[in-house]
């Protein structure tokens, strides 16, 4: 399993950019970069799906976890970053709710 941090770029209106790093054996290499769109019309999508603030709130944060998991091929496990990540996320989407 690795160990990954977080590091989200400046979030904007519609989406962050977040950098992934392995930091498995205390080494920091930069895996991948992602990006957490939560766009108006991505959050009424998961409310025609009957998704509420806290179910869409944990989708992001599944989607997050299977979209790193992808790239890195394995699973793994956040050190550092994914509850600043989330904090953004859960700012932008409450309006809609």
């Amino acid at each position: 399993m690795h160990s990954i941090k977080l590091v989200c770029d400046k979030p904007f209106h519609n989406n962050c950019d977040v950098t992934v790093y392995d930091v498995t054996d205390g080494k920091e290499k930069k895996r991948c970069k992602i990006m957490v769109d939560y766009a108006e019309s991505d959050i009424r999508q998961l409310q025609k799906q009957g998704y509420d603030y806290e179910a869409a709130a944990a989708y992001f944060q599944e989607w997050i976890y299977k979209t790193v998991k992808r790239y890195i091929a394995d699973d793994w496990e956040c050190t550092e970053g994914l509850d600043e990540i989330m904090q953004i996320v859960r700012e932008h989407i409450e309006p809609y709710f």
